[in-house]
């Protein structure tokens, strides 16, 4: 298929192995409407492919992902208008459709790797988090600034599974970055490496799991994930989606989609940023 918003392809010397980019340079790969929708079929064309074997999925330009686009990147008007008007129900239904397109990709019988540079935010954890195997620069960076405005994450990016409930809440509750160094040391990827080493050692790591025969691998991804199923992981999911279903009616997200109304998107995260940006760490003040 000819794609707009991302690059699929096979490498001809290593035709075991594909590769999905998320092509939205200007805006950092931010995943609009259009970009997941091509995103999963060329995830479809990947997984029917009778002679590819592993997946990489890798961003252009300067970022992995920025996350989810705000302003919407859809064609489709009516869509739109249902972002901007929405009813618990609609909202309710929209979350839950994503988790299933998630698990869809999750559950795809072959192996995925990520590839992460730069941001790696929000939205683009979720993506990147339902991948089998995560390599990041160490520069990398990693977080949820829109939860600090914005409500949660649909699948809390899986991290509750691998990095554990505090770390889980402390990015969350605070919004703050992680480099892939930290990323590393708690389990959120698999391994981060210098920035000019990343597409060698994603592309080492994609070429000997690629020496394995497909059905073993799909046996050990299936057999992993199974685990992660028994524990709960499809509630666990289904919960996370509607608690960011009831997003939009906290009142504070009204606040900020008013501003988006009235002033703009860049007006609304000048709006949202602005506790942080002059932010300085102080020491505590001494008990009397």
């Amino acid at each position: 298929m000819e794609y707009e918003n991302i690059i699929y392809g096979k490498f001809k010397d290593e035709p075991k192995i594909a590769q999905i980019t998320l092509n939205r340079p200007e805006r950092l790969n931010a995943l609009s409407t259009n970009l997941l929708d091509e995103f999963y079929m060329a995830a479809d064309e990947f997984d029917n492919d009778s002679e590819a074997v592993v997946l990489i999925v890798k961003g252009s330009g300067r970022a992995f992902s920025s996350g989810y686009d705000l302003g919407g990147g859809s064609s489709n008007k009516a869509e739109a208008t249902e972002q901007i008007q929405p009813s618990i129900g609609r909202t309710r239904r929209g979350m839950n459709s994503s988790v299933n397109r998630y698990l869809n990709f999750w559950n795809i019988r072959k192996p995925t790797i990520a590839q992460i540079h730069g941001y790696c935010l929000s939205g683009g954890t979720e993506l990147s988090a339902m991948c089998d195997l995560i390599v990041a620069a160490e520069n990398a960076t990693f977080g949820h600034i829109a939860g600090r405005y914005q409500g949660t994450l649909r699948t809390n990016s899986l991290w509750p599974y691998t990095i554990g409930m505090r770390k889980t809440k402390e990015i969350l509750f605070t919004g703050d970055f992680i480099d892939g160094k930290e990323a590393e040391r708690i389990g959120m990827v698999n391994k981060a490496v210098p920035a000019d080493e990343l597409d060698d050692e994603v592309y080492d790591l994609a070429r000997r799991i690629a020496r394995v025969p497909l059905e073993i691998l799909t046996l050990h991804k299936h057999s992993v994930n199974r685990w992660f199923e028994t524990m709960g992981l499809h509630s666990a999911l289904r919960s996370s989606a509607d608690f960011d279903a009831m997003g939009p009616f906290t009142g504070v997200m009204g606040e900020f989609q008013k501003i988006v109304d009235e002033q703009g998107m860049q007006a609304a995260l000048a709006f949202r940023d602005a506790p942080w940006r002059k932010y300085e760490r102080k020491p505590a003040p001494k008990d009397e």
